[in-house]
């Protein structure tokens, strides 16, 4: 059977082991009033948990005062505090703690200076004041005889006319703007040179003004104030569905204004780097002066990268040729051949050999040896896995037939000897055995009996029940 181990146990309510019938740190437990015990340095038993306590409410319950009994072994009750505008939490020097039903309403209110946002406590001895800020101001959204909404003002860009009636965006004559969609863009028209210059949007260069709504692609779109003038602005917020561009330009005059490209949050490029978390195809022949870096990187022929390939998933009809290093954390099917300084892929299918020479190959995805013999020639092998599987290859329709564990290999006197742990399919009981210098290398059953003497081995079988008795 099993291993078990049972501790020094009572199923009589209220006994306690004697006091020197425990040693320091032996344990005893009585089952019937739940209490484990153990003995100090000098024999003297010692209670180490057991004891319950019930919570009840005292007299002043509509204060919401609670204490903790002790009853041995009485039920928990349940206390229901409730306030009609909250919980007050209260202490004393003896430690006791009072909870107290709050009976005051505190309200917001808005003080004199509401332009600068400021709230106060309108309740109580004293004020607290209330700061609401964002990194660029923030504006009133909606009004009304209960609330005020505000909202993040956004990210500024000041706005000037220059001599030449163009307009400038932080100083940039006729600008190419850049927007992603969810951020919201403040527009500053403050500047005098705005004068007769309202700042718009459109589908055309000069014209097809948009509109808020899901229909333009705009969540936020409000034009404020008379241009050059403070505090006039124009303010937009891109919805997802936005289209891939459009324009800024002056609703009284033409051409004064630019183009402002949309860009999705999964693509992104500058002078260096083209950074896509959506698949990258490319049909033909890619040839990359920089790094590459994509959720999928799909081509027909070959790729050719002078820096690095950084990928979820691979799929490449030629050969890979990379100078820098190859990380692809999915799975990779490379008809070709893998020519990298390094390579680290998830998963991957290659067609003809790949020689990593003393790269190191690092794999993110599973790996499937499918041949007869696996050797592993390291010296130092590391496992993360906290529980190894054997025999995986057994399954529900199978006789119990294999012997499971593990054995190493030693040398002794110019013999080859075997040490190691596994659990025999053959005992009544499938005990595990320990098995020790056997001559006879362990294949898919390990045979053992008394009969085995020192110069074959020994065997030890660990199958035991340790019972500490009654008290």
């Amino acid at each position: 059977m099993a291993s078990i181990i049972k501790l020094k146990r009572s199923s009589t309510g209220s006994a306690v082991p004697a006091n020197d019938s425990l040693q320091a740190g032996e344990l005893a437990i009585n089952l019937i009033d739940k209490k484990l015990y153990s003995a100090n340095a000098t024999g003297h038993t010692i209670q180490l948990s057991g004891d319950d306590f019930t919570v009840g409410t005292v007299t002043d319950t509509d204060g919401a005062t609670i204490q903790l009994t002790g009853t041995g072994n009485g039920s928990n009750s349940t206390v229901v505090l409730t306030g009609s505008n909250g919980i007050g939490i209260t202490s004393n020097d003896s430690g006791a703690i009072t909870i107290t039903a709050n009976t005051v309403d505190v309200d917001f209110a808005t003080v004199a200076n509401t332009a600068s946002a400021n709230l106060v406590v309108g309740t109580g001895a004293n004020n607290d004041v209330v700061k609401l800020s964002g990194n660029n101001g923030l504006v009133v959204a909606a009004t009304n005889t209960t609330n005020i909404v505000l909202e993040n003002k956004g990210v500024q860009h000041t706005v000037t006319v220059n001599g030449s009636s163009k307009y400038e965006i932080d100083g940039t004559q006729q600008q190419n703007l850049r927007l992603v969609p969810g951020v919201i863009y403040w527009f500053d028209q403050s500047d005098s040179s705005n004068g007769s210059h309202p700042l718009v949007f459109g589908t055309a260069a000069n014209g097809s003004e948009v509109s808020q709504g899901t229909g333009s692609g705009f969540e936020i779109y409000e034009k404020i104030g008379t241009p050059g003038s403070a505090g006039s602005y124009t303010r937009i917020k891109l919805q997802q569905d936005a289209p891939n561009s459009v324009y800024y330009f002056c609703s009284a005059h033409s051409g004064m204004g630019a183009s402002a490209y949309i860009l999705p949050d999964n693509f992104y490029s500058n002078s260096t780097h083209v950074v896509a978390t959506q698949p990258l195809s490319v049909t033909g022949v890619g040839t990359f002066s920089g790094n590459v870096s994509a959720s999928h990187v799909i081509a027909s022929g070959d790729v050719d990268i002078t820096g690095e390939v950084n990928a979820a998933t691979g799929v490449i009809g030629g050969a890979l040729s990379v100078v820098g290093n190859t990380t692809i954390g999915g799975d990779a099917d490379i008809t070709g051949e893998v020519n990298a300084a390094s390579a680290a892929i998830g998963g991957a299918t290659i067609s003809t050999d790949a020689d990593i020479g003393a790269r190191n190959v690092v794999l993110t995805g599973n790996l499937t040896v499918q041949g007869t013999t696996t050797t592993v020639q390291s010296t130092t092998v590391n496992i993360n896995d906290n529980m190894l599987s054997l025999a995986d290859n057994q399954t529900g329709d199978d006789a119990d037939a294999v012997d499971v564990g593990f054995y190493g290999t030693f040398d002794e006197g110019g013999t080859d000897k075997y040490s190691g742990l596994f659990r025999d399919q053959n005992h009544s009981a499938k005990a595990f055995v320990f098995v020790e210098g056997i001559t006879a290398e362990p294949t898919g059953t390990v045979t053992y009996n008394a009969a085995n003497s020192s110069s074959t081995g020994s065997l030890a079988q660990v199958d035991a029940i340790i019972d500490g008795g009654t008290y």
